[in-house]
């Protein structure tokens, strides 16, 4: 299987740059049990990704966060992708710091049961999305995903480097 990643940053201020987290605190009501829970989250990274695989190629968005319920709770970092075309994020892949891994799936991967993420974490990762600049069209919550179309000369040179 062969993974493209892709960073709307130019290549020469990508090695400058450090990466910025976004760090937000979010209260939600969970849907099954009404409980409401404050959750503190950090958006390490949204970027365009896309998979060849034998089943054919997925694009979409991947983001990292982690996510940590109280002081004295555990933080848990998830993976999350939203590919083109769907209206939710959903999370690929959750580990616990220290190597405990709940579950891993594939980027994009949606056999099974697909693990929706609650709502309002997929706002804090939409509009972080939409502040890295060109990089979506639409994903507005329940909408289908649009992304920005690659220019002709960057995806050439993304090509070669890969």
């Amino acid at each position: 299987m062969t993974v493209k990643t892709r960073n709307s940053r130019p290549a020469a201020k990508k090695a400058t740059e450090a990466p910025q987290s976004v760090v937000t605190v979010v209260d939600t009501r969970h849907p099954k049990s009404g409980l409401s829970i404050g959750y503190r989250v950090t958006v390490d990274t949204v970027e365009r990704a896309e998979v060849i695989s034998e089943a054919g190629v997925s694009a979409g968005l991947v983001a990292r966060l982690t996510i940590q319920a109280g002081p004295r709770q555990r933080p848990v970092t998830i993976m999350a992708s939203r590919l083109i075309g769907e209206g939710e994020w959903y999370a690929d892949a959750m580990t616990e710091r220290g190597g405990r891994v709940h579950y891993s799936r594939g980027f994009g991967n949606r056999r099974g049961v697909p693990r929706r993420l609650l709502a309002d974490l997929g706002d804090v990762l939409t509009l972080c999305a939409y502040d890295v600049r060109g990089l979506v069209e639409d994903a507005e919550p329940g909408r289908p995903l649009k992304l920005r179309k690659v220019k002709a000369k960057r995806k050439a040179k993304a090509a070669a480097e890969a």
